[in-house]
């Protein structure tokens, strides 16, 4: 049901609200649903202390917008109404102020928290993407760019990862079981010197040559 606000002609704001016709000198004004302090709370404790996303609903960040307008607006208010000295009103509702939008941050941040977890577990296995539906509009975009991020990086690690296969196919790891000077490889490269007990990464032809006159033998991995 809408909250339904009192509000003298004196102090009208220019909200997103529904004006009704004047009642006995004031204006009824509605502003619609509204997240309620209470409510901000509860919504920040369940998050902090469940595994999954909560689903806010689509309309959510315009109630949180709505009501820190309203929360706004009185404050502002209640100055003009008491410009001079101290109303403990007034510090309350600043608080208020101050305190639901500190719990806000911190919503968004756990949330955060949890896309970036569920972003890396939809990028290695994919069961876990069905649950970006509890996220809010600008959640989603997050989670889209982090998932697509994740999968690019993994490709290339993938990529890495073959290559050094390949590199190992094609060279073998040997130790040096006497000093041998500096040789042509069969690219016309230089090769060495090398020293008794060296490790090298060779040609896998080169090696083979050493390892049948005994000048290395096979480091195993």
């Amino acid at each position: 049901m809408p909250r339904i606000f009192w509000k003298g002609l004196k102090s009208f704001e220019p909200w997103n609200y529904l004006k009704e016709p004047k009642v006995g000198g004031a204006y009824l004004i509605s502003l619609g649903k509204m997240v309620t302090y209470p409510e901000i709370f509860e919504l920040l404790r369940k998050e902090k202390y469940t595994d999954k996303i909560q689903e806010l609903g689509s309309g959510f960040l315009e109630d949180v917008a709505t009501y820190l307008q309203e929360k706004k607006a009185l404050l502002e208010r209640e100055r003009e109404e008491h410009p001079d000295f101290f109303n403990e009103t007034i510090e309350q509702t600043k608080k208020q102020l101050e305190n639901a939008k500190s719990m806000l941050r911190e919503l968004f941040t756990v949330r955060e928290k949890k896309i970036i977890e569920l972003a890396l577990i939809a990028s290695k296995t994919g069961i876990s993407r069905t649950d970006a539906k509890s996220l809010l509009v600008s959640e989603k975009d997050l989670f889209e760019t982090l998932f697509q991020k994740l999968k690019d990086n993994e490709g290339k690690l993938l990529g890495v990862m073959e290559g050094i296969k390949k590199l190992e196919d094609d060279n073998l790891l040997v130790k040096f079981t006497a000093d041998v000077p500096k040789f042509v490889d069969l690219a016309g490269g230089d090769i060495g010197p090398f020293k008794e007990k060296d490790v090298a990464n060779l040609p896998k032809k080169i090696a083979e040559t050493l390892i049948r006159n005994k000048i290395v033998e096979v480091m195993e991995l």
